[in-house]
């Protein structure tokens, strides 16, 4: 019988993840991570980690052309409350052998568990309700907000008050028509002028995102986006909107904090 206990426990992190330091964007002397990986659900071991770190549960800001906020079951429930959320490796381990493959609940899941507070997505699937509630495991409520664009999601963020945010995007958000839209292995995809319009760090969204943030994670979740070159050329796309050299590089820093630096 093979023993399944991880050898090293710096390498706890899920298959394939990279993840970065970097500077803060807005504060020299605060840090926060990125991290980058195939599988959208994966960001569950990073939000567990970050939140280890943090007396509050920051809120969530996701862009994805799914909604992925399908709740869990009653055995999810139970498996999610015997979650020893001091150990990484069983944090890990969960993300990528115990959370729904489809990707659905990994937001549902975290919330449950009180690692993230309200949400906040962008996503082009159709839903019914704009706000949903969902209770977690110590019966407080969470407010889950979806909106169709990026503009309608600022105009009502900027109005509330939220000291701490964790940034999600998921690649196929990127994507107009898709795998999951048609059946048909067509893909076609928001313009970069959009893109650029929505991302940049000069916009005011991504500002004052990025004025709270505590953490971004990347979902390439390449089956959804046409491919894992696609995947790469749309992360490579908003890489050149942030950053000065490439994520996983010693040197990537972020474009504004680095022009501050030389200062």
């Amino acid at each position: 019988m093979i023993n399944y206990k991880l050898l090293c426990k710096d390498s706890s992190k899920p298959p394939n993840m990279v993840e970065q330091v970097l500077g803060h964007p807005n504060n020299r002397k605060k840090y926060i991570e990125l991290g980058v990986f195939n599988e959208h659900r994966f960001c569950f071991y990073l939000w567990a980690k970050w939140k280890k770190e943090l007396d509050f549960s920051p809120d969530l800001i996701s862009f994805d052309w799914h909604q992925d906020f399908l709740y869990p079951s009653a055995n999810e429930k139970k498996e999610l409350e015997l979650i020893n959320l001091q150990n990484l490796s069983e944090i890990s381990f969960f993300s990528w052998a115990r959370l729904n493959p489809t990707n659905d609940n990994h937001i549902s899941s975290a919330t449950y568990l009180n690692l993230l507070n309200d949400i906040w997505v962008v996503c082009k699937q159709d839903f019914e309700s704009e706000t949903d509630v969902l209770i977690d495991f110590n019966g407080e409520k969470h407010l889950i907000h979806k909106f169709k664009t990026d503009e309608e999601l600022f105009k009502r963020i900027s109005e509330e008050s939220i000291n701490g945010i964790f940034f999600d995007i998921d690649l196929d958000y990127f994507t107009i028509e898709n795998s999951t839209s048609n059946d048909k292995e067509y893909y076609t995809y928001i313009d970069n002028k959009e893109i650029n319009r929505i991302f940049s760090i000069e916009s005011d969204l991504i500002k004052w995102i990025f004025n709270r943030i505590y953490g971004i994670t990347i979902a390439l979740e390449p089956e959804h986006t046409g491919g894992i070159s696609k995947s790469m050329e749309l992360l490579s796309q908003l890489e050149k909107l942030w950053f000065i050299n490439s994520i996983g590089k010693s040197n990537c820093k972020w474009l504004t904090f680095d022009k501050q630096n030389q200062e």
